[in-house]
């Protein structure tokens, strides 16, 4: 039987893919800039960025922030996030995660956005460790076992 992962080891997870994006997003926002005023000889000046530039890197940052969730839970299940800390995300029915579990799932992170993070808290409290998000998208999170390593007889002590 699959052992449901904790609302710790998600935000853990959760926490970790944030830096990640955060990461990916600033990368998006600096580069383009950077080269824009280095090509127009502005570089070090403190003129903003034309309006329309400054709106193509923000809509481009959203488009990734929501791809990169949707996409891993997709394509595995799991974010970087989630591997790191060792959980999964499946279908309550035993399907692999869709396109349409995933953006579901999406969903109903913003609708936890919409309430300052307070529905993410429902995880704490559910008997499956099931958000709102899981119950909408019809999916759980589970801890995957830990591999254990093989200790030759040189670490064993001997």
């Amino acid at each position: 039987m699959a052992e449901y992962a904790g609302f710790w080891m998600r935000l853990g997870a959760y926490l970790i893919d944030g830096i990640i994006l955060a990461i990916i997003n600033y990368a998006i926002y600096f580069i383009p800039g950077f080269v824009y005023f280095a090509i127009t000889g502005e570089l070090g000046s403190n003129k903003p960025v034309p309006g329309a530039f400054a709106v193509v890197i923000l809509v481009l940052c959203l488009i990734i922030s929501i791809a990169y969730p949707v996409c891993f839970w997709r394509w595995r299940g799991q974010t970087p996030g989630k591997m790191a800390v060792g959980i999964k995300l499946i279908r309550t029915n035993d399907s692999p995660v869709g396109w349409g579990a995933a953006a579901m799932r999406f969903l109903g992170y913003i609708i936890c956005w919409v309430t300052f993070g307070l529905l993410f808290l429902w995880i704490a409290f559910d008997s499956r460790k099931r958000g709102i998000h899981d119950r909408i998208a019809g999916t759980c999170v589970i801890k995957l076992p830990r591999k254990k390593a093989l200790l030759t007889e040189a670490y064993e002590g001997n």
